[in-house]
């Protein structure tokens, strides 16, 4: 259940091994498996005072139940990178130091990640030297396995993907940043800000936030101390919504106020992140996440990183790897997730450090009819030397009326009205060859009414 992603039923089916190891009288190795899984279960979850509980008891079993070396490091390891998720660099530097010294043999290289724990937990108690070394370790393995084939957990990277393939992984490019505009400020921000179309639910939120960070932005500048306020946030909203834009308008708002270093938005989903092979979907999400440090991390449809019931899926170890940043880079990374308000919920409810991650939430409710036909001419129309005869202005407010009362869950909002827009003026165009004679530049710009019922009638956008 923990590799599908659903841990109150694996924290259930632990519970019920554990009371019949009781009714058999404790055997070590029981027990060992036991906490060893419960351990794994809170460390994908990013519990890490369960993790350390369960992971000391299997430690301290680990010799009694007679444990391979390679299980035995599997423990003491996930043991050492708790300790130093939990910020106890001293603890963590001994106990990733015992795990070093474990003999698996000539042929095993520990994993990189092992290295960068320790270096960061010298570097910590001021042991800068030895930081310095493991750090330049952690690089040699890295690139060994690269050309080599290695994973995190130092087996064989040719081994079985996701989906039971072989092979080794392709290295995948990083999703490029999305610029932000040149000499930003923090009035140019409101007025993009004001020139949206709807939102008025996200509007208000998102300025009653902007209020807050400017006012604390000139607190600073008098000494004074200011209430926290985290860059991390949740939006929620059907697709179509303005999700994105209004992500993109958050970065510009935090380099206005000095909160990141700049206002580019890397914008990824699932694929960016999770690998189909066994040990680097971690590597790859901290790839991201590096790429995205001084910036705004945009995840849409976030919860697509959780699978219930998806056998062997890496999801969960990317959701590890983003907590940890999430607090450890709070000062440079705004992370944004996004999507359904149900699924957004429960994904949230996975972890139970997940929730408290995130600040403010940003509602965006559907657009109204109005406001859908103002998008089509706004936005589609003029841009493109379009407009509409009145006729078909009429026209237009009664279709988009139309596709609002009859919109389901999927409903694409402005989406929907781009594939109405592609489809009326594919419909202009055959109307006007048809006709035969040559058409005037009034008449190669101007839609009609049969144009717009013509494009609802194709179903393209209620698609």
């Amino acid at each position: 259940m923990t590799e599908l992603g659903r841990y109150a039923e694996a924290a259930g089916l632990e519970r019920q091994a554990r009371a019949a190891a009781a009714r058999a009288g404790d055997p070590p190795d029981a027990l060992l498996a036991l906490h060893a899984q419960a351990g794994r279960r809170a460390f994908l979850q990013a519990d890490w005072a369960e993790a350390e509980r369960a992971l000391r008891e299997a430690s301290t079993l680990a010799i009694p139940a007679g444990a391979t070396p390679r299980d035995r490091f599997d423990v003491e390891l996930r043991l050492g990178l708790v300790l130093h998720r939990l910020d106890r660099p001293e603890e963590a530097v001994a106990q990733l130091e015992r795990t070093l010294a474990l003999d698996l043999g000539p042929a095993f290289t520990p994993p990189p990640a092992l290295h960068r724990a320790l270096a960061e937990s010298l570097r910590a108690v001021g042991r800068r030297t030895e930081a310095e070394a493991a750090l330049a370790e952690a690089e040699r393995i890295t690139a060994e396995r690269d050309e080599g084939g290695r994973d995190e957990s130092g087996r064989s990277e040719t081994g079985r993907d996701e989906g039971g393939r072989t092979g080794t992984p392709p290295r995948a490019p990083l999703p490029p940043a999305i610029p932000a505009p040149r000499d930003d400020s923090f009035e140019a921000v409101f007025r993009d800000l004001d020139a949206l179309i709807g939102l008025a639910t996200a509007k208000a939120q998102f300025r009653r936030l902007a209020e807050l960070l400017r006012v604390n932005q000139l607190r600073r500048g008098h000494g004074l101390k200011t209430a926290g306020v985290g860059l991390h946030m949740v939006f929620v909203g059907g697709p179509g919504t303005g999700k994105t834009t209004l992500a993109r308008l958050v970065g510009r708002l935090y380099h206005a106020l000095e909160l990141l270093e700049t206002g580019d938005v890397v914008e990824v989903t699932r694929a960016d992140l999770v690998s189909g092979f066994v040990g680097q979907t971690a590597q790859r999400t901290n790839q991201v996440i590096d790429s995205a440090l001084g910036k705004v991390l945009f995840i849409d449809e976030a919860y697509a990183l959780s699978r219930p019931g998806a056998a062997g899926d890496f999801g969960p170890e990317a959701v590890a790897e983003l907590l940890k940043r999430m607090e450890d880079d709070r000062e440079r990374l705004a992370v944004i997730i996004a999507g359904y308000p149900d699924e957004i919920e429960a994904f949230l409810a996975t972890n139970p450090g997940f929730a408290s991650r995130f600040g403010e939430t940003l509602t965006f409710d559907d657009f109204t009819p109005a406001e859908l036909a103002e998008i089509f001419e706004r936005s589609f129309c003029v841009p493109t030397d379009y407009r509409l005869a009145e006729p078909a202005r009429a026209e237009l407010a009664r279709v988009s009326a139309e596709l609002h009362a009859t919109r389901d869950r999927s409903f694409a909002n402005a989406r929907t009205m781009r594939n109405l827009f592609d489809d009326a003026i594919a419909h202009q165009a055959q109307r006007l060859v048809a006709r035969g004679a040559e058409a005037t530049r009034d008449e190669l710009m101007t839609l009609e009414p049969d144009d717009l019922s013509a494009a609802l009638r194709s179903g393209s956008a209620r698609a």
